[in-house]
């Protein structure tokens, strides 16, 4: 499922109980599962969204980047690839929400546990 992404660039990273990135458009991405972060140069980082760590400084780094495509699989694994080269997946959990994106007008995306996912379309 296309996320309807493309163009917009990462206005805000932000660190918490999850990674969160807020776009241009007005769009907030919730990260809460495990993650791996995919770098230009080919290196991966794999983390855990409450303690980043290593990838903190490559997860800053989209800051300014621009979203070429984003994708959500049947499966419930949502891929975000980055005009940078740079591509961060995110693989659905048995028992807990991985990731959840909201946008205006009411739309959202969440990938419930066990990967499905609930979308509503908003106003």
């Amino acid at each position: 499922m296309n996320l309807n992404l493309r163009g917009q660039a990462i206005a805000r990273v932000c660190f918490d109980a999850a990674l969160t990135l807020l776009t241009s458009g007005n769009y907030e991405l919730r990260v809460e599962n495990e993650a791996v972060l995919q770098l230009s140069g080919g290196d991966h980082v794999s983390f855990d969204p409450e303690a980043p760590d290593v990838a903190a400084p490559h997860l800053v780094r989209l800051n300014g980047d621009v979203i070429a495509e984003a994708e959500a699989g049947k499966a419930g694994d949502l891929v975000i690839e980055f005009e940078s080269g740079t591509k961060l997946t995110v693989r659905p959990d048995d028992d807990h929400e991985a990731w959840g994106l909201v946008g205006p007008m009411g739309r959202r995306a969440i990938c419930m546990p066990g990967g499905e996912i609930a979308v509503w379309r908003g106003e």
